[in-house]
């Protein structure tokens, strides 16, 4: 199904598996639920081999890849002895600061096992706002790529606060993809994508397949689904999807439970595709 108005409907499609093919520099976003084990706690090692394998496999074609990932507060929560509970602000701030290291290093040994070196960037709102940090920040992974390394990008959730936190990693892909200029911001996630409705109370929900403009039905489907179980939700996939589009940059959401997510979305899984109608916006020291 998809959702299309006007003179868009006269703009040709484009699938998901073919965004990621012509695709320069992309976007991918991992959630804590596919990385980390819930139950022990620890690194999906198989699952982030995978992954891995699938991004140097796009490397090799000569295309970018920048990572967000999520996963810190969950690897350190054990030290807590509170896996599924809620944290206490400064427990939340510890167990990121103990869990990014371990992160960290199962990228690290990942990516090093196929000759890749991994940079490290963590950022905070103000980081993304603030045009000369954000010029700054660009720079420095336009200089990683330079350096064949791969930029591993997470929210430093040690010194975040309410009032300063860009809120979840969704909407921090989006802004990455915007600072980058990427053509592809891809979400990994539980589901295949947005639904007409939660597939998991209504059967008969249909998949929507590519999405031009965020209408208030659209959002209406986000709010009335909880098939997706991450932090952020579906709503906060649609957000990020609003900040990626008004930048001129797509989207795809997608499953990415099992081995080989990207592999998977060349092949033709079910996905979503949100198509932007702006120009892609070029972010410059003055911007």
């Amino acid at each position: 199904m998809s959702y299309l108005s006007g003179r868009q409907q006269s703009i040709p499609a484009m699938t998901s598996a073919v965004r990621l093919l012509l695709a320069r520099r992309l976007i991918v976003k991992i959630g804590s639920a596919l990385l980390v084990d819930a139950q022990t706690g620890e690194i999906c090692g198989p699952w982030l081999e995978s992954l891995i394998a699938d991004i140097v496999r796009f490397f090799s074609r000569g295309q970018q890849v920048i990572i967000v990932t999520s996963g810190a507060v969950a690897l350190g929560s054990s030290q807590f002895n509170s896996l599924g509970r809620s944290l206490r602000i400064e427990q939340k701030q510890t167990a990121a600061a103990i869990g990014q290291v371990r992160l960290m290093l199962a990228y690290e040994q990942s990516l090093k096992r196929h000759g890749f070196a991994l940079g490290q960037m963590l950022l905070t709102n103000e980081d993304i706002e603030d045009d000369h940090r954000r010029f700054n920040a660009w720079s420095t992974v336009q200089e990683l790529l330079k350096l064949g390394a791969v930029p591993v990008i997470n929210e430093n959730d040690t010194t975040a606060t309410a009032e300063t936190c860009i809120g979840d990693n969704d909407q921090l892909a989006a802004r990455v993809a915007e600072m980058a200029n990427a053509d592809v911001l891809v979400l990994l996630s539980d589901v295949d994508g947005l639904f007409t409705e939660d597939p998991h109370d209504n059967p008969l929900a249909r998949l929507v397949t590519e999405v031009r403009c965020i209408t208030p039905k659209i959002e209406a489907m986000a709010s009335h689904s909880h098939a997706c179980h991450s932090s952020g939700g579906m709503v906060t996939k649609l957000m990020a999807a609003r900040i990626a589009m008004d930048a001129g940059c797509g989207m795809v959401i997608a499953r990415g439970t099992e081995p080989y997510p990207l592999a998977a979305i060349e092949h033709g899984a079910p996905s979503t595709s949100f198509v932007p109608q702006a120009k892609r916006k070029i972010y410059t020291r003055e911007t």
